[in-house]
């Protein structure tokens, strides 16, 4: 029966009663007050004032049945009270609200004899109707424990409709600790003040974890836990050190840290909850300073928990004390701290942009040799190895540039970048000085026996018996070509890559022609001076020109712009890719590069990467072409720093024409620092007594074009290996999902989390494809932790980007001393990937015993 009910009975059972009074219930005021009543009854509370209500009483209210509602003890059990209560004739002669008896109420739902003085004491909260609700499914099935009753009253303080458990109760505890929640948190202690043994019994629980209860005497109530919470959280991992001022705090039983571990899952488990945890660890725990632990226990400790204050100096230590000279090292912190769930967005930009400039260090702390005997090798090399650290240079740029500068890790990362722009350069230099010399002593450019750009079309397209599509893309880089290769995996696209060099100088006006059929190229000079380059005697400089010469050569041959096809329309697309030959010129990375800063440049290869990806899956998909080649007309040198003047170099002889990277002369003279080579050795063009004149390494020339931080036209390997892809789509869908393995043996639970490294054993690409995993640790077939679904689709080479580190915590008690881990494919979940023993060394709290 509801209390409402029960007090319709008051009046049904005396029919004379016109006033009932209710005193000092809390519980019987919330639900009583939204409540609809029937005709002719009224429920007031009482505001203090005596007069008017008299007169209401009186007057008004007369014909009413009244339900009024004081907030104080009832003046008919402490007589004190009567001499200061105006109502007392009323209540004299009309009827107080009375709870059912304890003693009747015990019998009524078969509590244990354990419980008589709590329900004694607390027998109005527990008839209130909001109490029995939450109540009655432990009544019904015999399992209402005094221990429950205290978790359903706190609980119901908290302004929830069901019974929580304990570490629910103290997350929501340490979220009300903050600034925001000062009205909810008001509420709250003023409940729980009028439960003494509610809140003896959560004082309780709060000494046995921190040591220490909630200050009722402070605003926020809770700040001297939250501090022992934040510190313990983040050093229980670590034996003390003598520096360490804040020792006092430290928790040894180990049953305690079990219990602030759990908390802490379940706090950081979702995301708004974890955003809370996170902002009362930041306003209340701010004590804790997380610079000074770093200074006592250094940037490599194993803290179990990182907010984000101790990220940032762990971090910032790593970037400036160990990038270059344990890049590993770096690599691994980092990736650790990146599974952390308190790394908000900008700092995970930070770690991503460290991790990059790391493998960057990485790669050139293994000492690989620069210097090799053959021109071919260098190319070779380049294309399999060397390319990498201009890959790893422009993605950390890329992601430099996701940083925001309001970030606290900002100033740091910009130090380390700029670090990283010196040495790359440096070793861009090292790199084509003794690729220059190599070609010098092989005796220049005749000594290769790679594919020259010239000879494209006559090697790749004109054997071809069916419909292709060549995408021209102006300085695609090697390194960038490869990134697209990852990209074009992910597809059912079958896809390889090969080096070909570019002609000299790698110009767009001289290298874009070279890609299509012809017989002759040479110079020609516009009545400016400017130089231009004819084919078969013709100046392409316009799509229709270009149309014109493939046609020559491949009858219904087409050339268009990319413009032309990134709408997508389907019909139009169709009747263009009807020409049993198509090039598609696309120019993203020059275009917006030459007057761009380095932003624009790591952007427009992203951008590139997109854009070309898409096209050559819509060709392959949509339009009936059987292959797919993609290739550039350059690369080019990208470095991220302002040129001096003092540091350009200057051309002092009289040069046909002259830029950043290169000059045409006739002058044969050997200059220091500067390379010449025949033009028609370099070229297609047959001018004898034209050469290409440009820097043995990276060095720009004093030149009026400008552009030096991106740039191209000399002769280093990222200017002249260019990419020639070759692609095609498989019909049917035959890769094979790329394989998980389990990098640990011997696992186990420490502080009810799991830390173990999965491996994604191949990588996606032409014969592989991605796989989808969930794991979980599992006791009887059920999951124990939450099931995290896990997504491998690195298309990375290296074995060590492709491993993920998991963290799984338990989620419920388990008293079982073995576990298991199982991995499943999503498309699988009855044969595990992996199924692997899990020793539980997690001592699981004892139930609530008072």
């Amino acid at each position: 029966m509801t209390i409402q009910n029960k007090i319709y009975t008051y009046f049904d059972r005396d029919p004379e009663l016109k006033v009932l009074f209710v005193f000092d219930d809390e519980f019987i005021a919330d639900e009583l007050q939204p409540l609809e009543w029937k005709a002719r009854y009224r429920y007031v509370e009482f505001q203090g004032d005596w007069f008017t209500t008299k007169y209401h009483l009186d007057t008004d209210w007369a014909d009413e049945k009244v339900v009024l509602l004081f907030h104080q003890p009832s003046p008919l059990r402490i007589k004190s009270l009567q001499e200061k209560f105006p109502l007392m004739d009323v209540l004299t002669a009309n009827a107080e609200y009375h709870h059912q008896d304890y003693t009747a109420f015990m019998q009524q739902y078969h509590l244990p004899p354990q419980m008589t003085s709590f329900v004694e004491k607390n027998i109005a909260q527990l008839q209130a109707d909001r109490m029995m609700r939450m109540l009655s499914s432990y009544y019904a099935d015999g399992t209402i424990t005094e221990e429950v009753a205290v978790r359903a009253f706190i609980s119901s303080y908290m302004g929830t409709q069901q019974v929580l458990d304990w570490d629910t109760i103290l997350v929501r505890l340490l979220l009300m600790g903050r600034k925001t929640e000062q009205t909810k948190r008001t509420d709250f202690y003023s409940k729980l003040r009028k439960a003494p043994l509610v809140s003896k019994r959560l004082e309780q629980r709060l000494v046995s974890i921190f040591g220490v209860s909630y200050e009722d005497n402070t605003l926020e109530k809770v700040s001297e836990i939250v501090i022992r919470m934040k510190y313990n959280a983040i050093v229980q991992k670590l034996a003390p050190v003598e520096a360490d001022n804040y020792r006092r705090y430290r928790i040894t039983n180990t049953l305690a840290l079990e219990q602030i571990n759990r908390i802490l899952a379940l706090a950081l488990s979702q995301d708004k909850s974890a955003t809370a945890f996170m902002e009362t660890i930041a306003e209340l725990g701010s004590d804790i300073r997380d610079e000074k632990i770093v200074r006592w226990y250094g940037a490599d400790a194993n803290y179990y928990y990182m907010p984000e204050q101790l990220c940032v100096p762990v971090i910032q230590a790593l970037m400036s004390e160990k990038l270059k000279s344990e890049p590993k090292k770096v690599i691994g912190r980092l990736e650790e701290i990146a599974l952390k769930p308190s790394i908000d967005e900008q700092t995970a930009k930070v770690i991503d942009f460290a991790i990059m400039a790391a493998r960057f260090y990485e790669r050139l702390s293994e000492g690989i040799s620069l210097i090799l005997d053959t021109p071919d090798e260098y190319v070779e090399r380049y294309a399999s190895d060397y390319y990498l650290y201009d890959q790893f240079y422009r993605q950390a740029t890329e992601a430099f540039y996701k940083i925001s500068p309001s970030t606290s890790l900002y100033d740091a990362a910009q130090v380390a970048r700029k670090q990283l722009d010196r040495d790359y350069a440096k070793y861009a230099n090292q790199l084509n000085m003794g690729w220059m010399r190599c070609v010098k002593e092989a005796g220049g450019m005749t000594s290769f026996h790679q594919v020259w750009q010239q000879d494209f079309y006559s090697t790749y397209i004109a054997p071809a018996q069916k419909k292709v599509a060549v995408i021209v893309s102006d300085a695609l880089r090697y390194e960038v070509a490869e990134e697209l290769i990852q990209a074009l995996a992910k597809r059912k696209h079958v896809s390889h890559i090969n080096a070909a060099l570019a002609t000299l100088p790698t110009e767009t006006k001289y290298c874009k022609p070279a890609l299509l059929p012809h017989k002759e190229m040479f110079l020609y000079a516009e009545p400016n001076g400017e130089q231009q380059v004819a084919v078969d005697h013709a100046i392409l400089n316009s799509m229709p020109k270009r149309t014109t010469q493939l046609e020559k050569y491949r009858k219904e041959g087409l050339c268009v712009d990319f413009s032309e096809v990134e709408s997508y329309e389907r019909e139009r697309n169709r009747e263009i890719f009807k020409h049993p030959v198509v090039y598609v010129f696309h120019d993203r990375i020059d275009r917006n590069s030459h007057e761009g800063d380095a932003e624009d440049i790591v952007k427009s290869c992203r951008d590139a990467i997109r854009e070309i990806e898409t096209l050559a899956h819509k060709i392959l998909e949509s339009y009936n072409v059987t292959e797919v080649y993609i290739t550039a007309d350059h690369g080019f040198l990208f470095n991220n720093m302002e040129f001096a003047d003092k540091d350009k170099h200057k051309v002092e002889e009289e040069a046909l024409e002259k830029k950043s990277r290169y000059y045409l002369t006739k002058s044969d003279k050997e200059v220091p620092g500067m390379v010449k080579f025949p033009l028609h050795e370099v070229s297609d063009m047959s001018e004898n007594g034209v050469r290409v004149a440009t820097p043995i390494g990276t060095n720009r020339l004093a030149a009026p074009s400008g552009g030096y931080m991106f740039t191209h036209g000399g002769a280093s390997l990222q200017e002249m290996v260019i990419p020639i892809i070759v692609c095609h789509q498989e019909r049917t869908d035959s890769k094979q999902p790329v394989s998980v393995t389990l990098l640990d043996r011997n696992l186990s639970m420490q502080a009810s989390r799991l830390r173990f490294k999965l491996l994604q054993s191949d990588a996606v690409s032409m014969d592989k494809k991605e796989r989808v995993v969930t794991c979980a640790l599992y006791y009887n077939e059920q999951a124990v932790t939450p099931v995290k679904q896990i997504l491998f689709n690195k298309t990375d080479q290296l074995l060590d980007n492709r491993r993920v580190q998991v963290d799984l915590t338990l989620n419920q008690h388990v008293e079982a001393k073995v576990l298991q881990l199982k991995v499943y494919d999503v498309e699988d979940t009855l044969n595990p990937l992996i199924k692997e023993n899990v020793t539980n060394n997690t001592l699981i709290e004892n139930d609530f015993d008072y």
